[in-house]
């Protein structure tokens, strides 16, 4: 099974100014979605879509790759089309693809969770929903093909996942607590998240 995560990054952001690199317990938001792939049994590749230099020293010190974003990505583009996009700018195929937003990271089931559940249920798209039911965005993942091909949304499933949506400094501050209480640590736990 060959996995890639991708990371949509652009620093850019007109609610939050550079959130993608605000720090919570002096980390920057964008690593920990680095981190939570790199836990995971199926060992994906990971790459960091930005266009920005702050992002590619970041990507280059956690070994991952770093694809540098066009400006026609960024800005209000549909988040898939730049999956696609990056996906058609390099050589390598893949049986499925995780999308890591980095405004979430207090994801509390594992990739490993959710990639087993995806293939368990034979899903072509998954993507999380927070308590509500409403798409929160913090992961989606793809089978290449379906994705490639523009097939998205006819199979999909959904995961609950109420990892804090961070576009606002509150948001921030409420994400940074929400990592640090026993019931956090619990549920990483439960769902197989390692804690650093």
């Amino acid at each position: 099974m060959k996995v890639l995560a991708i990371i949509p990054a652009k620093l850019d952001s007109t609610r939050l100014k550079n959130k993608n690199i605000r720090k919570i317990n002096g980390k920057p938001m964008v690593e920990y979605s680095i981190d939570y792939a790199k836990q995971s049994k199926y060992n994906p590749d990971i790459i960091i879509s930005s266009e920005n230099d702050i992002l590619e020293e970041i990507a280059n010190k956690n070994n991952v790759r770093f694809v540098r974003r066009s400006k026609e990505m960024c800005g209000d583009t549909e988040v898939v089309d730049v999956y696609i996009d990056l996906l058609n700018n390099i050589d390598e195929k893949y049986d499925i693809i995780v999308c890591l937003q980095p405004d979430n990271p207090d994801r509390e089931k594992s990739l490993d969770y959710c990639l087993d559940y995806m293939i368990e249920n034979n899903y072509d798209d998954i993507i999380t929903v927070d308590s509500d039911n409403r798409r929160s965005g913090a992961m989606r993942l793809f089978k290449y093909d379906h994705l490639m091909k523009g097939h998205v949304s006819k199979r999909i499933g959904c995961i609950s996942e109420n990892a804090t949506d961070v576009h606002f400094e509150q948001d921030l501050l409420n994400a940074e607590k929400n990592m640090n209480t026993e019931i956090f640590r619990k549920n990483m736990e439960r769902y197989g998240q390692r804690i650093h």
